[in-house]
């Protein structure tokens, strides 16, 4: 995370009141790992309480996406993984913080820290929360593209193209081939472009039965279409009213 997001510009009286703060959770006795257990239940009760329509759902994965605090930051490099249990995500992000309070001198810094990363704890359980528990964050292709009937007109288009079969199972080798085409609809708002890859390649790998991993997601955008993909770009623009 960008350390002049998380701590800003440093003033020297800020230290003045850092300090007496710093003392004061000491003394209470009370250390980080209580601190975000009780974030952690707060979070739970909140999302509990939430009814999660179709559109609310959209938009807390949208907010999830964005979230850029000290907590989230690692939370969903380590969520992305799912080879972990969330007992096991969670001490991830506070060996991160004992990591990062570590190199710390500045107690104004430390009251930072700790203020960002149990605040962004709250924030980032509770969406996590709130779509892990109701939706069990199954994102599709109709979570992420724009329009209602955008996903049924793509996948009937993958569908004669050959692409997928009528389960949805992926028929093609170039994966390749197929993430630059989903690239080329974010790229013109087809796919909401408010969602990062991660997201992308989570949707696709529910839709299509099979994984995308980010090395050969990230390496495929960067390669130019071919002639044959320039043509199914052609055919996508007149499907969806792009000017390309």
């Amino acid at each position: 995370m960008d350390q002049k997001k998380l701590y800003g510009r440093w003033n020297f009286w800020e230290e003045f009141v850092g300090y007496p703060m710093m003392i004061y959770y000491r003394i209470r006795g009370e250390k980080i790992q209580k601190m975000l257990a009780k974030r952690i239940d707060k979070a739970k009760q909140k999302a509990g309480k939430i009814v999660l329509t179709e559109k609310i759902k959209n938009e807390f994965l949208i907010r999830y996406e964005k979230l850029d605090n000290f907590f989230s930051f690692h939370f969903k490099d380590i969520d992305a993984s799912r080879n972990h249990n969330f007992e096991e995500k969670i001490q991830y992000c506070l060996d991160q913080y004992k990591k990062e309070s570590n190199n710390l001198i500045s107690s104004s810094n430390m009251m930072k820290l700790q203020g960002n990363f149990l605040n962004g704890a709250e924030a980032t359980l509770l969406l996590y929360f709130a779509l892990d528990s109701k939706t069990k964050r199954e994102i599709r292709l109709s979570d992420i593209m724009i329009g209602e009937n955008s996903s049924k007109i793509f996948i009937a288009f993958l569908k004669v193209k050959k692409f997928i079969d009528e389960n949805h199972n992926l028929l093609v080798d170039q994966k390749s081939s197929f993430i630059r085409i989903h690239r080329f609809l974010k790229d013109n708002h087809i796919i909401n472009p408010d969602y990062q890859d991660s997201t992308i390649i989570e949707a696709m790998e529910n839709e299509y039965n099979t994984n995308f991993d980010k090395g050969t997601f990230s390496r495929a955008v960067l390669v130019k279409p071919n002639d044959f993909e320039e043509i199914i770009y052609q055919e996508l623009s007149k499907l969806f009213n792009i000017s390309y």
